[in-house]
């Protein structure tokens, strides 16, 4: 009888946890996502809001891009001029430059807080952290609740994305880009509404605007909406072309100031292109090459290998590739059984709907196409990357070139969301359910270990921002006048690193001829001879013949740098 009572009253009064059950279902439901998955993706959005930006004013390294890059966006603040184009690749030889989309999207953050890198940095973080939830949503919506958490949990702790969240430079926006594309291109094929496409436009503008490189994804893109609109019943194909030419005239848009400079300029920026050639040595065989980008493009989300040491991080680097390279070969042949046409075919009385409910016929066709679109991207680019890029399969000293395959990070994420939900399904030990859960928690596990074990430092090692505004306070202590000349040795390498936080203080540059106050900036991993000694000594001679100056002071304000400063003598 009491028992009986207290399981009425109990019925009747579901208490606070049960409200809150409600609460979070009306709530999170009408995205057809249930609370308990809530509860797992909320902490993963934290965590990777937390490993961005905690500490971010000294984070992000600051040298030479970053000075060159700030400097550029702050002189179309003070000009009110837009740049026609973007960060220049290289100052060697014949230069070329990529799209100003970078600088477009800083120019507003550099305005509202008067030319601070950190305003600029925090906008960045925030691209960066937008990857979590559109990955989360891209890999659910194709393979399942544990693809899609999966996904999110390698991006938030992915250390090449909190690397790219965490500094200043033109390539960390390409990665923003691609997951944009892909979760655009990948709603309008599941939810038949052919206007997603322009936000797959825009990203994939974002991509290309942001590394040259990133233009690699208009060729997965272009397949699959080709593939989109061969199936696409014929009286909706009109409807989808029309979109379809509406995101390639977005992404036409963007390049305009390019194309009417090449139009009026002789086509220069491409013949820049066309000569570029850096001083390595000869690429590899095209076997190789493939094996090795390969592995690097796999690898380096997870592991961030090589720049985490190229024969110490190789076995890390070769497990991760090899694991997702397995996986895929398990899931993706499965979606080529039976008929290949059914598995990307939609039916015209589909309807928008989350996978979670999903019909049974729907979802896994879903899965299918999903598999096929990320595989087969990845596949596509990293052949696109591995033979048209010699650089990818090389690894030059003192230099990252980890952007030119940037562009593949976050189909490398989706693809091992998606294989780890596969093996969440799967039953290894047959009759137990519990054996796919369990390996591919430990994968997965191993994953986030790997990940968390290559962070970003949570300081620059150079000091960052902060550093740099104190060498320019010293260098503002040793000009008698607020006018100086900056040069550095290398020729090849700006001396913006220091010259930005000077020329925001109101500092007047001249050419060294003019100036009264010489400062030397020079980088010791490149420079030929000694930064305090033959170097600086072969420059003061080349450049300032028969100029007399005494040096007035001298440091070291990072690792690898040393300002000198000279003063014409009387």
């Amino acid at each position: 009888m009491t028992a009986g009572g207290a399981s009425s009253s109990i019925g009747r009064r579901p208490g606070i946890p049960g409200f809150a059950r409600r609460l979070l279902g009306a709530t999170f439901g009408r995205l057809g996502v249930p609370a308990r998955e809530w509860a797992c993706v909320i902490p993963i959005f934290l965590l990777a809001a937390a490993d961005r930006f905690v500490n971010l004013p000294a984070r992000g390294m600051w040298d030479m891009d970053q000075g060159y890059e700030m400097d550029a966006i702050w002189n179309a603040v003070q000009t009110r001029q837009l740049p026609t184009f973007g960060s220049p690749a290289f100052t060697i030889g014949p230069t070329f430059h990529h799209g100003a989309g970078f600088y477009d999207l800083m120019i507003p953050v550099s305005w509202l807080s008067n030319g601070s890198p950190t305003a600029v940095l925090a906008w960045i973080t925030l691209f960066g952290l937008l990857v979590v939830p559109l990955v989360w949503w891209t890999a659910r919506s194709m393979g399942g609740t544990a693809a899609g958490l999966a996904a999110a949990l390698l991006a938030a702790v992915s250390p090449s994305l909190i690397q790219n969240s965490t500094f200043i430079w033109n390539p960390v926006l390409v990665e923003p880009g691609v997951a944009i594309a892909c979760f655009g291109g990948w709603q309008a094929w599941r939810s038949r509404q052919p206007r997603w496409w322009i936000v797959a436009a825009a990203g994939t503008a974002l991509a290309g605007q942001s590394h040259l490189t990133g233009l690699a994804l208009v060729f997965p893109m272009s397949i699959f909406f080709l593939i989109t609109a061969w199936q696409t019943p014929a009286g909706k194909r009109r409807k989808l072309l029309a979109w379809g030419l509406g995101g390639v005239a977005l992404f036409v848009l963007t390049w305009m100031p390019w194309i009417v400079s090449e139009l009026t300029h002789g086509f220069a920026e491409t013949q820049a292109i066309m000569a570029f050639n850096q001083d390595d040595p000869p690429g590899a065989d095209p076997l190789t090459r493939i094996l090795i980008s390969a592995i690097r493009i796999m690898a380096w989300p997870a592991t961030g290998w090589p720049l985490n040491g190229v024969a110490s991080g190789f076995p890390a680097a070769l497990t991760v590739a090899g694991g997702v390279l397995v996986g895929l070969i398990w899931r993706v042949p499965g979606t080529l059984k039976g008929d290949s046409a059914a598995t990307i075919r939609r039916t015209s009385s589909a309807r928008r709907r989350p996978i979670a409910t999903a019909p049974k016929g729907e979802r896994p066709r879903q899965e299918k196409a999903g598999l096929l679109f990320v595989g087969g991207s990845l596949l596509l680019l990293i052949l696109i990357l591995g033979l048209g890029l010699k650089e990818v399969s090389m690894f030059p000293k003192n230099l990252n070139e980890e952007q030119y395959h940037s562009v593949a990070d976050i189909f490398v994420i989706l693809a091992t969301g998606l294989v780890l939900g596969g093996i969440w399904r799967s039953t290894p030990l047959q009759g137990r359910a519990w054996s796919g859960r369990a390996l591919a928690s430990l994968a997965l596990a191993g994953l986030v270990a790997i990940g968390v074990y290559n962070w970003p430092p949570i300081a620059a090692p150079d000091g960052g921002w902060a550093a740099a505004q104190t060498a320019a306070s010293r260098l503002e202590q040793d000009v008698p006048s607020r006018e100086l000349a900056m040069v550095s040795v290398p020729s090849f390498a700006p001396a913006d690193a220091y010259g930005y936080p000077l020329r925001l203080d109101g500092i007047k540059f001249d050419a060294p001829r003019q100036a009264s106050t010489i400062v030397v900036v020079c980088y010791t991993l490149w420079a030929t001879g000694s930064c305090d000694g033959d170097a600086e000594t072969a420059w003061l001679q080349e450049n300032l013949r028969g100029v007399t100056t005494v040096l007035v002071d001298r440091w070291e304000p990072a690792p690898d740098r040393v300002l000198s400063v000279y003063r014409r003598a009387p």
